[in-house]
């Protein structure tokens, strides 16, 4: 079993290589535990917190949410931003019981569970060979089988958010896990769910490891009555021998995820006959039912999904299908149409990328207004190939982009966000409504929004503007905060920042993170004096 020791250095290993979570932009927190010194630091304050193994020496602070789109239609995550220091806590409990929720779960080799298998190495908690791609070829070639005739698509519904942590205690103390540790696991998520029973923190590793382990009797109970499954988290693939069968063990799935206290997502669920187009036994292929011209397919969403964040160019594979593309007639049909299918937007906007027309770009912000989760998307592909952009376009995207967020009196925090990302950035920079927005801005606008103005203005903002921005500290949370600091220590002469600087370190003692903002600096000098 491993030690304390190592799963606190694990989990900032985790941390240095993938980031806090995996929803929000990087932090340039992270980027302090590289310093060996600081790191050591860290481990120290954590290890403390530990002691007792209680709430109150651990030292938890309460966390906060930004509702993200997630990668399905019409829908969001509810993702979590947990301060640094938890995180590494938080992560480092997760870690030290890893192990023996990995014992609990099916023999790799049964190709059962291909979720987050741990596997800890150079700074990854989980085997690169379990992965949802592997659970989507495992599939692929399952239905090849001939015993196989039915395939059933499923997941559990609001996972995350549902979970119940009274039943993920019960699991937990089943297992060889010391009590006081599955006690301050239980704690620590009973506050920051706000005492309600429900809810893990959606994007760290540390939740993934604990959504692991609230899935082990069902998989143990699906396995004792032979039901032939795999799953990647909560996503199921079922493979039954007929349509009986499978309705048989779906409704046994069914009712051992309600004893969890969860129910699978009925929208989502699929069965389909994979034996089509099969040979039979004696030659014969089983006839493929035409669907209708006038049928769209079934969007079944996988963990994938079909709303990304991140724009990527097109593809070889992609290419040869964008140059038959009619992208003049495809503007028109999304002009036309009141509601607009994700596939046909990105198709779009990678037609628009292809073809170097961004001319259009203009039109597909206009669409953009039926679809906002895309935002994100969108403005990924506009930061991206800005260089590929010409200058009178940018300043149009620039002026459009100023307007939602100056004019709107509503927008959802995810869509902010996006919108400041790209006010912040070179060719389309608008420093004046970054900083009207950040004056404006109100303690109900979002937990992180105030963190992301900060952000895109560093590069932007003069010495006055900072000194401006420095009245805001007071009233500023803990994210904010640390990114003023980072800003007055950057920006101003040492003569004009020391005084402030002096007067909020003594009051930093339980943000680490924070104070390390000057060491950074005191580090740069030490170097500067060293290459003079």
């Amino acid at each position: 079993m491993v030690t304390i020791d190592r799963a606190i250095n694990l989990a900032i290993d985790n941390i240095i290589k993938e980031g806090l979570n995996d929803i929000f932009p990087p932090f340039f927190e992270v980027d302090f535990l590289k310093n060996k010194a600081f790191r050591k630091k860290i481990f120290q304050i954590v290890k403390a917190g530990f002691h007792e193994y209680t709430l109150e020496s651990s030292q938890i602070h309460p966390i906060s949410h930004v509702y993200f789109p997630k990668k399905e239609a019409y829908d969001f995550r509810k993702a979590a931003l947990i301060q640094p220091l938890d995180t590494i806590k938080y992560l480092a409990l997760c870690i030290y019981i890893a192990d023996e929720i990995e014992k609990a779960k099916p023999d790799k080799s049964r190709k059962i569970v291909f979720s987050y298998r741990y596997q800890p190495n150079k700074g990854y908690l989980f085997s690169p060979y379990y992965t949802f791609t592997s659970f989507e070829q495992h599939t692929a070639k399952k239905i090849k089988e001939k015993r196989v005739k039915v395939l059933i698509k499923v997941d559990i519904a609001n996972f995350y958010e549902r979970l119940n942590l009274h039943r993920l205690e019960s699991i937990l103390n089943s297992l060889n896990i010391e009590k006081k540790v599955v006690k301050l696991i239980d704690e620590m998520l009973k506050f920051w769910a706000s005492r309600d029973s429900y809810g893990l923190p959606i994007g760290s590793n540390a939740s993934r490891v604990l959504a692991e382990a609230s899935l082990l009797e069902v998989d143990k109970f699906l396995m004792s009555h032979k039901v032939n499954f795999c799953r990647f988290v909560d996503d199921y693939r079922i493979f039954a021998p007929n349509g009986k069968i499978a309705h048989h063990w779906l409704s046994l799935l069914i009712e051992r995820l309600a004893l969890e206290g969860l129910v699978v997502n009925t929208a989502k669920t699929k069965m389909s006959d994979v034996s089509i187009g099969r040979s039979d036994g004696n030659g014969n292929k089983k006839e493929v039912r035409k669907r209708p011209t006038d049928q769209r397919p079934q969007i079944i969403v996988g963990y994938t999904g079909v709303i990304p964040t991140k724009f990527r160019s097109p593809k070889k594979g992609e290419i040869k299908k964008l140059k038959s593309i009619d992208v003049k007639g495809l503007l028109s049909s999304l002009q036309s149409s009141e509601i607009i299918d994700p596939p046909d937007y990105m198709e779009f906007l990678k037609a628009i990328v292809y073809s170097k027309k961004f001319n259009m770009i203009i039109d597909a912000l206009r669409i953009l207004d039926k679809f906002p989760q895309f935002t994100p998307y969108t403005v990924d592909m506009l930061i991206k190939l800005s260089d590929q952009i010409a200058s009178n376009v940018r300043h149009k995207i620039r002026n459009h982009f100023t307007k939602i967020i100056s004019k709107e009196s509503y927008l959802p925090e995810y869509i902010q966000i996006s919108i400041i990302r790209l006010l912040g950035q070179g060719p389309y920079a608008n420093k004046n409504v970054l900083l009207i927005t950040f004056r404006e801005l109100r303690r109900s606008a979002g937990s992180y929004v105030g963190r992301a103005l900060l952000e895109s203005m560093e590069s932007l903002i003069n010495r006055g503007e900072v000194i401006e921005i420095r009245q805001y500290y007071e009233r500023a949370d803990p994210w904010e905060r640390r990114q003023i600091i980072r800003i007055v220590n950057n920006l101003l002469t040492e003569d004009e920042k020391r005084p402030w600087l002096r007067n909020i370190k003594l009051h930093l003692k339980d943000d680490p993170f924070a104070t390390e903002i000057f060491s950074e600096t005191k580090q740069k000098d030490k170097g500067n004096k060293r290459q003079r």
